[in-house]
């Protein structure tokens, strides 16, 4: 429960000794925990908007930035990275992280199961746009693995957008939707 506790508040308690993370998990002490877990995870939510009808591409180079163009893989095109409709969208996201090891096949039936939205590839440029250092803050990428944002290539592979921040430079780039990645990367989801 402990491990489960500290990976759902995406490590904000990871200051905590063992036996203070045992502590928060006593049946006595869990209504309280709960109250506050649901207060802290709504303050996790990031509101985000975004105009579709700039297309994805205008919205990827708006997410980046003028100084990071060269940094958007060219293989996320329209064609392939569909948006969700016209006109301003506005949503609350925020990051989830990926078990040690687990796939974002495996991270998306495990999110969808357990109530998630998935965030799709205009999502996930809004977000990076809106709040840069939230993706910072991910040493790895943040991805986005709904099933409108996953293109098989040429040989079948199957890739997903993902989005990262290193200091000035960000990227908007692909990688595998099998690869198996770490905690240290996250899933883009979104508030109903």
């Amino acid at each position: 429960m402990a491990t489960a506790t500290a990976r759902a508040l995406g490590g904000l308690l990871h200051d905590l000794t063992n036996e203070e993370l045992l502590a928060l998990t006593i049946s006595d002490h869990r209504p309280a925990l709960k109250a506050f877990l649901a207060a802290l995870i709504a303050k996790m939510w990031h509101p985000v908007s975004y105009d579709q009808s700039m297309g994805l591409t205008a919205l990827i180079e708006r997410a980046v930035g003028p100084r990071n163009l060269d940094s958007i893989n060219h293989y996320i095109i329209p064609e392939r990275f569909s948006l969700k409709g016209k006109g301003v969208w506005a949503v609350k996201c925020r990051v989830e992280a990926y078990l040690d090891g687990e796939t974002s096949e495996e991270a998306a039936k495990r999110l969808t199961t357990a109530g998630h939205i998935l965030g799709n590839t205009g999502d996930l440029a809004g977000f990076l746009h809106d709040h840069p250092d939230e993706v910072a803050k991910w040493q790895g990428w943040v991805l986005a693995i709904s099933e409108d944002s996953r293109w098989a290539d040429s040989d079948g592979v199957v890739c997903v957008p993902d989005a990262s921040v290193y200091g000035t430079r960000r990227s908007f780039s692909l990688g595998g939707f099998r690869r198996r990645l770490s905690p240290r990367c996250g899933v883009l989801v979104l508030s109903e």
